[in-house]
């Protein structure tokens, strides 16, 4: 079935180019994966600020770690939107289809950071998903929540 987002993304371009080295990334590259990873992440909280289960699962690549992630989302509760920033420190993998970055995450609201962790995006259906954040894999896999 097909879920409508708690808010509206904006339009993130993809690219059809594989870079394998984040010492060859561009600039560009690098904010192009940072708006995509700020949209994921704006949408996530939105979807938990929503109370909106729908949206929060639409946003996942894969069926394993969407349920993984419902954990959390029955977990959470916010009283007012987390204000939130995406800072990715490197590219460990860029291709067509999947991305892993090493990114922190800033909470404003708490004047908080997370530690550096990787998160892996996969394109599908033309769509950027989340596919798993954590630590210890990139896009050559195995992925942790497969079968």
């Amino acid at each position: 079935s097909s879920s409508t987002p708690a808010t509206t993304p904006t339009s993130i371009p993809t690219t059809s180019t594989t870079t394998t080295l984040a010492t060859t990334t561009t600039v560009d590259r690098v904010a192009e994966i940072e708006a995509i990873l700020q949209s994921l992440e704006q949408r996530r909280i939105d979807a938990v600020y929503q109370d909106d289960r729908d949206a929060y699962r639409a946003l996942f690549a894969n069926e394993g770690f969407m349920e993984a992630s419902m954990a959390v989302f029955d977990e959470l509760e916010f009283d007012t939107p987390p204000v939130v920033e995406v800072e990715v420190q490197a590219l460990l993998h860029d291709g067509a289809k999947c991305v892993a970055a090493r990114r922190v995450l800033h909470r404003f609201d708490l004047d908080a950071s997370t530690g550096p962790g990787i998160e892996v995006i996969e394109l599908r259906d033309g769509e950027w998903l989340i596919s798993f954040v954590g630590t210890g894999w990139t896009c050559d896999g195995p992925h942790p929540f497969d079968s």
